[in-house]
């Protein structure tokens, strides 16, 4: 039992060793995008990551606004600054952000796991390598990047339009103008809620990434390793991203 316990702490802690060297690695060896087929990687994979799932993320955010919106005023009553209140902290600070990275890591997280395991199956990683292309520099540097810039703005454009939606029902249910109701919203809303926003988007982006890439580049050789690849990249950043989100939490409690 305590050796079973020993190889599994020994596992987790390579693990993360090899999340934190590979997110070293991306975010030192940035420069690389100014090589034209490495800069194509990182357009793909923004259009991919970013521009194709705008409009699941803008339905989403909706239907979160909405429901934000209704069932806080099914308590609060005509309370129209309480109904904004809890729209900004739960959707700007605490939901905006999980939802975005919950939704990277669904498309973009299994997507790229499977990809460099199939490359790596496929012999392309080791045909770079022997053309003297690093396959670090060449696969991963412009995914972590992409994604995280994906994430980002992603969250802020589930924040707007959780917002917008939210208060366009508040005002409809309070009989007062949207315009009003947005006002007001501006008003109430920290400003430092929106950077925190923005700060979790760019923690989860970096290590959705990098976890995805790791389990993606180190699988194996054989078949049978690609939904394993897929299976761990997903569930270990959504592990990842749920940790640090308590982490947040704390932290803002603190502060």
């Amino acid at each position: 039992m305590l050796r079973f316990a020993g190889s599994k702490l020994l596992y987790g802690f390579l693990v993360m060793s090899g999340y934190a060297w590979l997110l070293a690695h991306g975010l030192s060896n940035w420069h690389v995008l100014r090589i034209e087929p490495i800069r194509r990687c990182l357009y793909r994979q923004i259009f991919f990551s970013g521009n194709e799932a705008l409009h699941i993320i803008g339905f989403i955010g909706l239907l979160l606004g909405v429901i934000v919106s209704t069932q806080t005023f099914s308590i609060a009553g005509g309370d129209s600054s309480l109904v904004v209140k809890v729209m900004a902290w739960v959707i700007i600070w605490e939901v905006g952000p999980l939802f975005a990275a919950i939704i990277i890591i669904a498309r973009s997280g299994s997507a790229i796991a499977v990809e460099l395991a199939l490359m790596k199956i496929d012999g392309e990683i080791t045909s770079l390598e022997r053309m003297g292309v690093s396959p670090l520099d060449f696969l991963v540097v412009p995914r972590i990047l992409g994604v995280t810039l994906s994430v980002i703005v992603l969250t802020a454009y589930f924040q707007i339009v959780a917002v917008v939606g939210g208060l366009a029902v508040s005002a409809i249910f309070q009989d007062v103008l949207f315009l009003d109701q947005l006002h007001h919203f501006v008003e109430l809303v920290n400003p430092w809620l929106w950077i925190g926003g923005i700060l979790k988007s760019l923690v989860f982006g970096l290590m959705i990434s990098t976890i995805a890439c790791f389990h993606g580049i180190s699988a194996g050789t054989t078949f049978s390793v690609v939904p394993q690849a897929a299976i761990k990249a997903v569930i270990r950043a959504l592990l990842v991203v749920f940790v640090l989100d308590i982490l947040f939490a704390g932290l803002r409690l603190i502060y």
